[in-house]
Order: C-alpha cells, then sequence, then structure tokens
C-alpha cells in the first residue's frame, strides 16, 4: 500500500505515484466541508489545490460561504535509506477556521515546510518530523515545527498522533485519530483536533486512483 501523503494536519514525505490523482473530504464543525484535490505531475512532484464551504452540510440558518482556495506543492527530495529518513519539501497555505472579523485563519497554514518520514523501531510505526515557515494567504509569518507518530496496522488501521504547531508550548496543538482503510484506494478518518485547548471533531475521507 502507498504511503500516506499526509495524516491529520500533518504532510509526510510520501508523493502519490506519478498521474495519480487523491480527493480528501474534511468535515468540520458548523457544517463545514475542506475538500483538497491532488496530482501527481510528474515523477516526484505533486499539485494540489483546496477548496472550503462553511454552512454547507446539515441544517442551519446560516448561508454558505465559500472561502478563498488554497494551493499545494510537494516535492520529494530524497528516498532514505537504513539509517536516514525520506525528505520533501513542500508549500501549502490551506489554513484552518476562519475568523471573519479578523479575515484570516486562527490556524496558520504550514507554509514552506520540509517533512521527513521514517519507519522506525517496530514495523508499520513511521516518525514523521518537519519544520515549516508559517502563513496566512501568502504572506510569511513564523518558523515552527510538527512531529507525528503513525502506526500503521496490516494496511487495515492507522493510529495517529500529531503535535503541531511546535513554535511555543502554549501555542502547539495536539491531534489524535484513526484512520481506517476501507479498501487499497479509499479510507475513512475520525480525528480530534487541538484536544490539549478546545477540541475540534472531525471525519475525513480519503481517495486515490490513476488517471
Amino acid at each position: 500500500m502507498q504511503g500516506d501523503t499526509y495524516l491529520i494536519d500533518t504532510p509526510t514525505a510520501e508523493v502519490l505515484p506519478l498521474r495519480d490523482l487523491g480527493i480528501k473530504s474534511r468535515f468540520f464543525s458548523g457544517g463545514g466541508l475542506l475538500t483538497y484535490f491532488d496530482f501527481t505531475v510528474i515523477n516526484r512532484l505533486s499539485i494540489g489545490a483546496s477548496f472550503t464551504f462553511e454552512h454547507l452540510i446539515g441544517e442551519n440558518d446560516q448561508k454558505i460561504k465559500a472561502l478563498v482556495p488554497a494551493l499545494q506543492v510537494k516535492y520529494r527530495i530524497y528516498d532514505g535509506g537504513n539509517y536516514v529518513p525520506a525528505f520533501a519539501l513542500g508549500f501549502d497555505n490551506q489554513g484552518f477556521g476562519y475568523d471573519h472579523d479578523k479575515d484570516e485563519y486562527i490556524h496558520k497554514a504550514k507554509g514552506l515546510y520540509l517533512a521527513a518520514t521514517k519507519e522506525i523501531f517496530l514495523p508499520g510505526l513511521v516518525f514523521n518530523p518537519g519544520l515549516n515557515i508559517s502563513t496566512d494567504n501568502f504572506e510569511f509569518d513564523k518558523l515552527a515545527g510538527f512531529s507525528a507518530l503513525a502506526y500503521n496496522i496490516k494496511d487495515s488501521v492507522n493510529l495517529m498522533f500529531e503535535w503541531d504547531n511546535i513554535h511555543s508550548i502554549k501555542k502547539s496543538r495536539l491531534n489524535g485519530g484513526v484512520r481506517v482503510y476501507i479498501t487499497e484506494n479509499f479510507a475513512l478518518d475520525l480525528a480530534l483536533r487541538n484536544f490539549n485547548e478546545k477540541t475540534e471533531r472531525i471525519a475525513q475521507l480519503k481517495y486515490s486512483c490513476g488517471l
């Protein structure tokens, strides 16, 4: 099974195979829907876009709002070895939790990032650390870090834990979730975001296919 390119909020060093299309839909609080489209245009390089709609799902009196689309680019620069992780360089300006009063995302986007991926200690236990310069739209903000552990159990279930936005302990976020592989190309995620402060429950559907 191809490695996961993203966990909950953190990227990995994995890229989909050449000419593969990836689609991920995230359902979040308030009837929101965030959908990503990701396509590997040449070997090791993927380009994508994401679209956010607020108040789209469920019964509510609020008007559906479409936010400005975001861009994602990732290039796998090194495949790794016995003792050295794989590395990928990327850019992602999709934030989370839009504040309409301030006209900005509460949780800033990853921005420019360097992600690493390495299996450690046990088969299926994968460590995914990284560094990023967060961004609001295309304006770079601050240097931060992220770190994630994922434990793949027989390509059926993936347990995920993330420590994100490591800029200061107070502002960092803890995320946790489970990914269930329904088929080789289709998965369901159930996760808790920011459970160290104000927990948000999310569900994600992931699908990939060759074109």
